[in-house]
């Protein structure tokens, strides 16, 4: 959790004069217990939404927006009166944080205010019902590693795509901002997110990530790092497998299975 200093100095931006005089009113009322001191957006239950739908779990349960307040304390004002807004048209939020969009593409910008505080905006993609689930690329992945252990060590792209059926008005078949899964597996054993033993999955950036959303083309795109220190045969095989459903179910062509077969160097 984002301790009380961290959470008030997030929230506060204004000149000097004016923090100190809010400084003086926040002390004045620190004792009220539901005098809101912070304000934190904690999450949105989906990275998108479907057009003209309501924003959804995974589970596709509808999902009202979340955001906490703090009292001086540092403790949760349960009941707080939170208002939910959005900077964008096209979209309405209820009473109770229920957010419905009338778009069929694009993004929409969502925050939280209460007693004279404001979060910082959140970013929701307007995205379709994703139809399918498919690689561009040859399935099979041929990854010759250096010896002794290398940085570089790490397989081409892996990429899936999702894709929708809906093109009224001639949109893009893309679907973004869809929940992608990835795992590894070897001899028949998902490895777990966080196992560095033998591989680890990159994301472009270079990150350790095994969740990912698909960009505004639809891909989803992940890498191996091969750890060559670490195999216990030198020649070896991993199962690096993509998952995507719609609220629950499998969308057609899920999961994409990609086979990496990974060796060292030829010998002279």
């Amino acid at each position: 959790m984002t301790s009380r200093a961290g959470r008030q100095g997030a929230r506060w931006g204004a000149p000097a004069a004016v923090v100190a005089a809010a400084l003086v009113g926040c002390l004045e009322l620190s004792t009220d217990p539901d005098f809101p001191f912070a304000l934190e957006f904690e999450g949105i239950a989906y990275p998108s939404v479907l057009a003209q739908d309501t924003l959804r779990d995974a589970a596709g349960v509808a999902a009202p927006l979340q955001a906490v307040a703090y009292n001086g304390n540092g403790d949760v004002i349960v009941g707080a009166a939170i208002e939910y807004l959005t900077l964008d048209t096209g979209v309405t939020i209820s009473a109770t944080g229920i957010l419905t969009t009338t778009r069929r593409t694009g993004s929409v910008r969502v925050l939280a205010s209460v007693g004279g505080l404001q979060t910082s905006d959140r970013l929701l993609i307007v995205s379709r019902r994703p139809d399918t689930t498919f690689t561009e690329q040859d399935t099979l992945v041929q990854f010759t590693y250096a010896l002794p252990d290398v940085a570089a060590n790490v397989t081409p792209e892996l990429r899936l795509r999702l894709q929708t059926t809906d093109t009224v008005g001639g949109l893009t078949p893309n679907v973004p901002g869809w929940v992608v899964r990835w795992r590894a597996v070897h001899a028949g054993d998902t490895l777990a997110p966080g196992d560095t033993s033998l591989v680890t999955l990159l994301s472009l950036g270079g990150a350790r990530s095994a969740l990912d959303t698909t960009t505004a083309d639809g891909n989803s795109v992940r890498r191996l790092r091969i750890w060559a220190n670490r195999l216990v045969a030198s020649v070896d095989s991993f199962v690096v497998v993509a998952e995507v459903q719609f609220h629950g179910v499998a969308v057609p062509g899920s999961p994409v299975r990609f086979l990496v077969k990974v060796a060292p160097p030829a010998a002279p």
